[in-house]
């Protein structure tokens, strides 16, 4: 049993609970529960009071877009799906990046033509392909999630990240990527929050970029309901 294990069995056993929650009865359990919670919260919880927010264009794909941009995101728009595997090819041609690409087992289905490897980032590869949980175009920010589909490691280790994101999953503000999680059948174990390559300016006030993560992060965005 692994130190994790051993962990959360003490937090279940002194919850009540010898076992877990079979995968897909988190959102029935976490109903249940709130009926039994005063109406006052039941309210909060529902139907949280908005706080002040920032207006955005009502545009919300130029939105997005220009808030990328100005982050050193780059974009390019897709028709469809079926368009990715060849936009990722362009992207790396263009830039002149060579080296292991690794993809997210949410992607597996598309047609791969040169090789590649799916699952978590080994460390080696240059390049990570990833796909997105919603976009906030208020900040120009990627929401991504962890899980067996989805490896938290892409997010971070490789030079160059590119994301796949859909029109649909763009939201106005950074509280409607919470609204959705709570509405996820499955919570993640993670969410990060991405805006931009990294970068840092520690030293003489010089922004150098890929100092903690990717260095370049580029973004295909999908036409609606492609």
């Amino acid at each position: 049993m692994s130190a994790r294990d051993a962990i959360l069995n003490r937090v279940r056993h002194a919850c009540g609970r010898e076992t877990g929650l079979p995968t897909g009865e988190v959102a029935s359990v976490r109903s249940e529960l709130l009926k039994t919670m005063p109406l006052a919260v039941q309210q909060r919880l529902t139907n949280p009071a908005p706080a002040t927010q920032p207006a955005v264009p009502p545009n919300l794909t130029d939105a997005l877009i220009t808030q990328m941009e100005s982050v050193q995101m780059s974009v390019v728009r897709l028709q469809s799906t079926d368009d990715v595997v060849a936009a990722v090819d362009w992207y790396l041609n263009e830039q002149g990046i060579d080296g292991g690409i690794t993809v997210s087992p949410s992607l597996k289905h598309l047609d791969w033509q040169s090789p590649v490897r799916f699952g978590a980032a080994t460390g080696s590869e240059q390049t990570s392909v990833t796909s997105a949980f919603a976009a906030v175009a208020e900040t120009g920010s990627i929401a991504l999630v962890s899980g067996a589909s989805t490896p938290a490691t892409l997010n971070f280790l490789p030079e160059n990240h590119l994301v796949v994101l859909h029109e649909s999953q763009i939201v106005e503000h950074m509280e409607d990527v919470w609204s959705q999680v709570r509405d996820s059948a499955d919570l993640p174990r993670a969410i990060n929050l991405v805006t931009g390559p990294s970068r840092t300016g520690d030293i003489e006030q010089t922004i150098e970029l890929g100092a903690h993560g990717p260095r370049r992060m580029h973004v295909m965005l999908i036409a609606a309901d492609n």
